[in-house]
């Protein structure tokens, strides 16, 4: 205890020193009349106070980063920003550097939380990587360029672990995501019944529109990349808050969960996206399995014959285009782009057969690919993100990857199904994994995975899921400190 004052009161005395020369500044830069200097100094106190309020609450820069990696891509739009990358690699180094400086000071930093299979999985990844630069066909400027793929994962496992370490943070953290989702939504809803803003005619005009206006009507996009984006993260969102709302123990988080989950599900459908299908259908699924509930796998695989007879056997609603591009995903053999898609894959393999670590990083042909080298890799189109790995990593690399998330999926699923004891805990963990999962089933047939928000939502999320335990014995103490006051 006496180290915790010690620091409150370093703590103290630097915000005082802070103010009081940042008080002096702003008087001699008036002085001296110079306004900008003026507006600098002025500034700078309130940062570095920000700075060390996080140093006192470090989870609330998770919310920070979190809101940051989910709207940064909608605001490019209306304020171009060169080199995005560079700004969110910043804020998750000022993270870590927090982190550390927080438990110099107060001794509480439990790095037992993060260390589990995901974050053991992606320091794998990570080495893979490095290897990656011996590869002869490796690009260095690939490879840079690719470090998000190589350290994003393990970063946000890393700083979920150790600043989500309660309950309620995890709460709020979840009914954050819930308000950004209506921001999503309503904004998804604005596009249709009122229009795009200039800036996002702009964007359709600038390129946008060969994906977005098609022969099946208009695809919405929100705020997010593109339409495919939206429609996953939207369709995830149905999982997380649908799922949840079963399990919520206030009825009003119980209504307001329902009607995200709602919105959301019938949101995506506006994005035209028949990839994101399988998000509900393969997260319905997977709960099912997690739930051991016999009336849950009874009503879910009805469920989802329902859903299948209705597409894939049924014109009923063909009048509606919405449901006649959906109903596509249900034939993929005679839908164009995913005969298009084989033939591109086909066209790889061959190509790739001898080459066990891939192209090298960057090399693919996902836009990024192009800017880096000309070659056959980087002019065949990825349209998944496992054939960018694939190509990028070779078979070795795709192995790994694909086995990082498959076994962080399955101890997830292990954990909810058997050892969580919190009814509550147990839906919203279920909920995310379930979402996770089926974006992940939807990372085949696009490449949105590695896309913002999508990476810091699923490795954040499994990284919840794999520390349930913790949260769960955090609920429990909460209780029997209730019961003995």
């Amino acid at each position: 205890m006496s180290g915790i004052k010690q620091s409150e009161e370093i703590t103290f005395r630097l915000s005082n020193l802070i103010l009081i020369l940042g008080l002096g500044g702003i008087v001699t830069s008036l002085l001296f009349a110079n306004i900008p200097a003026f507006g600098i100094i002025s500034l700078f106190p309130l940062i570095c106070i920000g700075c060390m309020f996080l140093l006192k609450y470090p989870w609330l820069i998770l919310f920070v980063i979190f809101a940051m990696n989910y709207f940064i891509m909608g605001i490019t739009r209306y304020f171009p920003i060169e080199e995005i990358s560079v700004i969110m690699d910043i804020s998750y180094v000022v993270a870590l550097v927090i982190i550390f400086i927080h438990a110099s000071l107060y001794q509480n930093l439990e790095l037992k939380r993060a260390i589990h299979i995901l974050s053991i999985v992606s320091v794998l990844w990570m080495l893979y990587c490095f290897l990656e630069l011996i590869n002869p066909t490796a690009s260095i400027e690939g490879w840079i360029r690719s470090r998000g793929l190589i350290l994003n994962g393990l970063i946000m496992t890393i700083l979920a672990s150790l600043l989500c370490t309660k309950y309620k943070i995890l709460k709020a953290l979840i009914f954050t995501l819930s308000l950004f989702t209506m921001l999503a939504v309503a904004k998804a809803l604005m596009q249709k019944y009122i229009g795009f803003d200039a800036y996002e005619q702009k964007w359709l005009d600038d390129g946008g529109h060969v994906t977005h206006i098609i022969w099946s009507g208009t695809r919405y996009f929100s705020f997010f990349t593109d339409a495919s984006n939206m429609g996953a993260n939207l369709a995830a969102a149905s999982m997380f808050f649908g799922i949840s709302s079963f399990y919520m123990r206030s009825p009003i988080y119980k209504i307001y969960y329902l009607i995200v989950a709602i919105l959301s599900l019938l949101v995506m459908l506006t994005s035209g996206s028949r990839g994101a299908m399988i998000i509900p259908l393969g997260g319905l699924a997977l709960y099912a399995i997690i739930s051991k509930q016999t009336t849950t796998i009874i009503g879910s695989a009805c469920t989802l014959l329902f859903v299948y007879v209705f597409f894939a056997f049924t014109t009923i609603g063909e009048g509606n285009s919405t449901i006649r591009r959906m109903r596509t995903a249900f034939h993929p053999t005679e839908d164009a782009s995913f005969n298009v898609r084989i033939e591109n894959q086909k066209k790889l393999a061959p190509y790739l057969r001898y080459k066990p670590l891939g192209e090298g990083l960057g090399l693919s042909g996902d836009g990024l690919g192009v800017k880096v080298s000309e070659r056959f890799t980087t002019s065949i189109p990825n349209d998944s993100w496992y054939v960018k790995i694939w190509v990028e990593t070779g078979v070795i690399g795709l192995i790994l990857y694909l086995g990082m998330i498959l076994i962080s999926i399955a101890k997830g699923g292990w954990i909810i199904a058997t050892q969580i004891k919190d009814p509550e805990l147990k839906g919203q963990l279920s909920g995310l994994l379930c979402g996770i999962f089926g974006m992940f089933l939807n990372a085949y047939s696009n490449s949105f995975w590695g896309q913002f928000p999508t990476m810091m939502i699923s490795f954040m999320g499994l990284t919840f899921v794999l520390n349930g335990l913790y949260f769960d014995q955090d609920i429990q103490n909460d209780k029997r400190t209730i019961s003995n006051n």
